[in-house]
Protein backbone atom coordinates (compact mmCIF):
# COMPACT_ATOMS: atom_id res chain seq x y z
CA UNK A 1 0.00 0.00 0.00
CA UNK A 2 1.33 3.34 -0.97
CA UNK A 3 1.17 6.19 1.58
CA UNK A 4 0.56 9.75 0.52
CA UNK A 5 3.13 12.39 1.29
CA UNK A 6 0.61 14.09 3.57
CA UNK A 7 0.29 10.99 5.75
CA UNK A 8 4.07 10.70 5.98
CA UNK A 9 4.35 14.34 7.18
CA UNK A 10 1.61 13.78 9.76
CA UNK A 11 3.46 10.72 11.10
CA UNK A 12 6.75 12.70 11.34
CA UNK A 13 5.04 15.58 13.13
CA UNK A 14 3.46 13.13 15.56
CA UNK A 15 6.77 11.43 16.29
CA UNK A 16 8.53 14.77 16.67
CA UNK A 17 5.94 16.17 19.04
CA UNK A 18 6.05 12.99 21.10
CA UNK A 19 9.78 13.40 21.51
CA UNK A 20 9.44 17.03 22.42
CA UNK A 21 6.72 16.19 24.89
CA UNK A 22 8.91 13.72 26.74
CA UNK A 23 11.86 16.09 27.11
CA UNK A 24 12.41 17.48 30.56
CA UNK A 25 12.50 21.23 30.62
CA UNK A 26 15.32 22.85 32.49
CA UNK A 27 14.32 24.58 35.71
CA UNK A 28 13.82 28.34 35.57
CA UNK A 29 16.74 30.15 37.17
CA UNK A 30 16.38 33.51 38.85
CA UNK A 31 19.23 35.95 38.77
CA UNK A 32 20.88 37.10 41.97
CA UNK A 33 19.76 40.49 43.35
CA UNK A 34 21.76 40.90 46.55
CA UNK A 35 20.31 44.29 47.56
CA UNK A 36 16.71 43.50 46.55
CA UNK A 37 16.26 46.58 44.37
CA UNK A 38 14.87 44.65 41.40
CA UNK A 39 18.02 44.98 39.28
CA UNK A 40 20.01 41.75 38.83
CA UNK A 41 23.53 41.94 40.27
CA UNK A 42 25.07 41.44 36.81
CA UNK A 43 23.47 44.72 35.63
CA UNK A 44 23.60 46.63 38.92
CA UNK A 45 26.59 48.97 39.29
CA UNK A 46 25.89 48.91 43.06
CA UNK A 47 24.76 45.35 43.90
CA UNK A 48 25.01 45.99 47.67
CA UNK A 49 23.21 49.37 47.76
CA UNK A 50 19.45 49.35 47.19
CA UNK A 51 19.39 53.17 46.81
CA UNK A 52 21.22 53.20 43.48
CA UNK A 53 21.62 50.98 40.45
CA UNK A 54 23.12 52.80 37.45
CA UNK A 55 25.87 55.43 37.32
CA UNK A 56 24.72 58.55 35.55
CA UNK A 57 27.72 60.87 35.84
CA UNK A 58 31.07 60.83 37.58
CA UNK A 59 34.00 63.15 38.11
CA UNK A 60 37.35 62.10 39.48
CA UNK A 61 40.66 63.82 39.91
CA UNK A 62 43.23 65.61 41.98
CA UNK A 63 42.69 69.35 42.30
CA UNK A 64 45.04 71.99 43.63
CA UNK A 65 43.16 75.01 44.92
CA UNK A 66 44.68 78.33 45.88
CA UNK A 67 43.14 80.26 48.79
CA UNK A 68 39.85 81.76 47.55
CA UNK A 69 39.34 79.16 44.79
CA UNK A 70 36.62 76.58 44.28
CA UNK A 71 35.74 73.93 41.73
CA UNK A 72 32.07 73.27 40.90
CA UNK A 73 30.03 70.48 39.30
CA UNK A 74 26.34 70.52 38.36
CA UNK A 75 24.51 67.70 40.14
CA UNK A 76 21.16 67.89 38.35
CA UNK A 77 20.27 69.64 35.14
CA UNK A 78 16.56 70.05 35.73
CA UNK A 79 14.52 71.50 38.59
CA UNK A 80 12.14 68.54 38.12
CA UNK A 81 14.85 65.91 38.61
CA UNK A 82 14.72 63.89 41.80
CA UNK A 83 15.77 60.57 43.15
CA UNK A 84 19.34 60.61 41.91
CA UNK A 85 21.88 59.48 44.48
CA UNK A 86 24.84 61.74 45.18
CA UNK A 87 28.06 60.09 46.32
CA UNK A 88 31.39 61.74 46.94
CA UNK A 89 34.72 60.86 48.52
CA UNK A 90 37.10 63.70 49.35
CA UNK A 91 40.58 63.46 50.80
CA UNK A 92 42.95 66.35 51.35
CA UNK A 93 46.69 65.77 51.05
CA UNK A 94 47.88 67.09 54.41
CA UNK A 95 45.83 68.49 57.26
CA UNK A 96 44.35 71.63 55.68
CA UNK A 97 40.56 71.67 55.82
CA UNK A 98 38.25 72.28 52.86
CA UNK A 99 34.49 72.37 52.42
CA UNK A 100 32.28 70.21 50.22
CA UNK A 101 29.34 72.50 49.60
CA UNK A 102 26.07 71.84 47.81
CA UNK A 103 24.03 74.82 46.67
CA UNK A 104 20.65 75.29 45.08
CA UNK A 105 20.95 77.06 41.69
CA UNK A 106 20.06 80.61 42.79
CA UNK A 107 22.42 80.52 45.78
CA UNK A 108 25.20 79.08 43.62
CA UNK A 109 24.82 81.86 41.05
CA UNK A 110 25.37 84.45 43.80
CA UNK A 111 28.29 82.40 45.22
CA UNK A 112 29.93 82.16 41.78
CA UNK A 113 29.55 85.94 41.48
CA UNK A 114 31.55 86.37 44.71
CA UNK A 115 28.96 86.34 47.51
CA UNK A 116 30.16 84.39 50.53
CA UNK A 117 27.04 84.61 52.67
CA UNK A 118 24.67 82.46 50.62
CA UNK A 119 22.85 79.41 52.00
CA UNK A 120 24.14 75.91 51.42
CA UNK A 121 22.16 72.67 51.52
CA UNK A 122 23.48 71.27 54.80
CA UNK A 123 22.10 67.77 54.24
CA UNK A 124 24.49 67.22 51.31
CA UNK A 125 27.40 69.44 52.43
CA UNK A 126 30.39 68.68 54.65
CA UNK A 127 32.48 71.49 56.10
CA UNK A 128 35.95 71.70 57.63
CA UNK A 129 37.04 68.28 56.39
CA UNK A 130 40.31 66.62 55.50
CA UNK A 131 38.56 63.37 54.58
CA UNK A 132 34.86 62.64 54.08
CA UNK A 133 32.38 60.40 52.30
CA UNK A 134 28.71 61.08 51.62
CA UNK A 135 25.99 59.03 49.90
CA UNK A 136 22.49 60.58 49.87
CA UNK A 137 19.42 60.64 47.66
CA UNK A 138 18.88 64.14 46.28
CA UNK A 139 15.53 65.85 46.74
CA UNK A 140 13.79 67.42 43.75
CA UNK A 141 15.73 70.47 42.56
CA UNK A 142 18.76 71.75 40.74
CA UNK A 143 21.98 71.53 42.75
CA UNK A 144 25.66 72.29 42.33
CA UNK A 145 28.56 70.76 44.24
CA UNK A 146 31.57 72.90 45.10
CA UNK A 147 34.92 71.75 46.36
CA UNK A 148 35.47 74.96 48.29
CA UNK A 149 38.59 76.70 49.50
CA UNK A 150 37.02 80.11 50.00
CA UNK A 151 35.74 81.82 53.14
CA UNK A 152 32.14 80.67 52.51
CA UNK A 153 32.23 78.44 55.63
CA UNK A 154 35.80 77.42 56.56
CA UNK A 155 38.44 80.09 56.03
CA UNK A 156 41.31 78.94 53.78
CA UNK A 157 44.90 78.93 54.95
CA UNK A 158 47.56 80.92 53.13
CA UNK A 159 48.84 77.86 51.26
CA UNK A 160 47.38 76.00 48.30
CA UNK A 161 45.69 72.70 49.04
CA UNK A 162 45.62 69.48 47.01
CA UNK A 163 42.42 67.46 47.14
CA UNK A 164 41.51 64.06 45.71
CA UNK A 165 37.86 63.97 44.65
CA UNK A 166 35.58 61.23 43.43
CA UNK A 167 32.01 62.38 42.79
CA UNK A 168 29.18 60.53 41.10
CA UNK A 169 25.48 60.67 40.48
CA UNK A 170 23.59 57.44 40.17
CA UNK A 171 20.04 56.62 39.14
CA UNK A 172 18.01 54.53 41.55
CA UNK A 173 16.69 51.18 40.34
CA UNK A 174 13.06 52.32 40.22
CA UNK A 175 13.53 55.05 37.56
Amino acid sequence: MKQSRRAFVVVLVGIGSGCVGTRQSSPTTTESDTDGDGVPDRADRYPNDSRRAFRDHSREGTYTLRPGQFSATALTNSPEASGEVLHYDVEVEGDTEVDCLVFEREAYDAYAAGARDVPIVSEYSRTGVTKTTLTRTLDKGEYLFSLDYTSQVTAPSEQSVTVNLYLELAEPADQ
